[in-house]
């Protein structure tokens, strides 16, 4: 007899005992949304000392957390709509019109984004192209790559559940610019930025 109630006592122990136990913490559950969106971004900066406009373009997937805290992981694309003119140029050759552009991975937090307003820390690690708009002859380098990175924070509000507007302030460094008329310090500087985020946030 005690030998058939035993299996039935460990067997209420157990179900008594996963009862009062508390819930396992996990990185990932199924309480995360997913979503994605695309933006517009306008922006004016700093090239060579010179104010110059840029336009640029993002994709990204968003991960929702249980707690309203995201992280949109994507890429962007910028590039100057302004031309810009060369630095301590020395060259015989007559001075030519500038432009830039840069792209790469970006990774976002997004802090609270149910909220009316609430900001978000974003940076880009990618890589850029410096050029001479309308080369003049006599120039044996026209173009140069360079190394970008630009940190930065946007404050973001919600217009509708689908279309978000965020203005934000971030701080472009350039490395690696090897090309007449202008410099890696001459390609770093601030820039601000307006965009306009559309998708499933």
């Amino acid at each position: 007899m005690t030998k058939c109630i035993f299996p039935f006592l460990l067997f209420g122990f157990i179900c008594i005992t996963e009862g009062q136990a508390q819930e396992t913490q996990t990185l990932f559950n199924n309480d995360i949304r997913h979503g994605g969106f695309g933006a517009l971004v306008y922006g004016a900066t700093s090239v060579n000392g010179q104010a110059a406009y840029l336009r640029g373009t993002r994709g990204a997937w968003a991960i929702n957390f249980t707690d309203e805290h995201a992280a949109n992981v994507g890429f962007g694309t910028y590039r100057t709509h302004s031309d810009f003119e060369p630095a301590d140029w020395a060259s015989n050759a007559s001075e030519p019109e500038m432009r830039m552009n840069y792209s790469g991975f970006e990774l976002e937090y997004v802090n609270r984004t149910q909220r009316l307003f609430h900001f978000s820390i974003q940076t880009l690690i990618g890589s850029g192209r410096i050029r001479y708009r309308d080369p003049a002859e006599g120039l044996e380098k026209t173009s140069d790559s360079y190394f970008a990175l630009k940190p930065g924070a946007n404050i973001n509000l919600n217009i509708t559940t689908w279309f978000k507007i965020s203005g934000g302030l971030f701080y472009r460094y350039v490395g690696g610019a090897n090309l007449e008329g202008t410099s890696d310090s001459g390609l770093s500087g601030m820039a601000s930025f307006v965009g306009l985020r559309f998708g499933k946030f």
